[in-house]
């Protein structure tokens, strides 16, 4: 069994590259020449499965074209969950596109819930629900992104299949504007943020690969550069994600001090900034996002 932690290094390795890809595709945004080509699909397919199927083509297009600068991507699960059955089959085919150009898939849906429930969400992204004849394949995702609110328990049904070299990365410090609501509130003296950060750690001490790093990540924004250096410093060895580059705001300079291990320790998503920068200068949707990619690459390839 080869620990997600350790694809992930390898891929960041081989790439010189921290870049994850996050892949967010909304209708109103595809390139003209692919909503022409799939708008009258609707008409015998239904809505639904016409965009599912735009999306589907967009995004094996972005990865096509990144597959050689990024060093993972990131589905958000509700832009294709809005469109139903349809939307979750596109899913699952992205992936498994990702997967055959060697990129490691993590799976942005923020699950935690308690006990069977907990564990239906993992076999939903990972695989295994029970069939009349075998094991249900599920989404066959290499990592999920989980909300801690609900406590250790709650994370423990995700955490398990880091077992079978699966990942988990746990909400900490995240990017949004409204993140110190909650996250920056103090709990015996120390932020909430970093009592999540506790908890990060101790749920992947018994899961560490070759590499160092543990399965079990954070997720922490460069948004707060502060607080994304404290979130390091209380898991030196944890991957982290690191979204609020780019469209979000954050620069390089925010990265400044997080690297650790021998692949770096992080990987920073951007989504819009990539996947639609054909719209700054039209064009190519494929030549702007490998562009795109390659720039920030070069951006960030400091902290290698």
């Amino acid at each position: 069994m080869e620990h997600f932690s350790d694809r992930l290094a390898a891929s960041v390795r081989a790439r010189s590259s921290v870049v994850c890809v996050g892949l967010d595709p909304v209708l109103e945004r595809m390139p003209p020449a692919l909503v022409d080509e799939y708008r009258p699909q609707a008409a015998e397919l239904g809505d639904d499965a016409a965009v599912a199927a735009c999306f589907e083509r967009f995004c094996r297009d972005v990865i096509a074209a990144v597959a050689g600068v990024a060093a993972c991507v990131k589905p958000q699960a509700a832009f294709f969950e809005q469109y139903g059955a349809a939307g979750w089959r596109a899913l699952a085919a992205v992936i498994a596109c990702a997967h055959e150009h060697d990129l490691p898939v993590i799976l942005d849906v923020k699950r935690g819930d308690i006990a069977s429930t907990g564990a239906a969400y993992g076999r939903a992204a990972f695989g295994g629900a029970p069939g009349f004849t075998a094991p249900v394949a599920g989404l066959a995702a290499d990592a999920v992104t989980a909300s801690p609110y609900l406590g250790e328990d709650s994370l423990e049904p995700l955490v398990e299949h880091c077992a079978t070299g699966r990942g988990v990365f746990i909400l900490t410090r995240t990017s949004n504007p409204g993140a110190g609501l909650l996250q920056e509130v103090e709990v015996g003296g120390r932020p909430l943020y970093l009592r999540v950060a506790d908890l990060v750690a101790r749920l992947g001490a018994e899961h560490v690969g070759e590499h160092g790093y543990s399965d079990v990540g954070a997720v922490a924004g460069a948004t707060s550069p502060g607080s994304l250096r404290l979130v390091r410093e209380a898991l030196p060895h944890a991957f982290l994600l690191v979204p609020g580059y780019g469209a979000q705001g954050a620069g390089a300079d925010a990265l400044a001090g997080i690297a650790a291990g021998d692949a770096a320790g992080y990987v920073v998503n951007a989504s819009r900034s990539v996947i639609y920068a054909w719209q700054d200068g039209g064009g190519d949707h494929q030549r702007a996002a490998a562009a795109a990619a390659e720039s920030m690459r070069s951006d960030l390839r400091d902290g290698l």
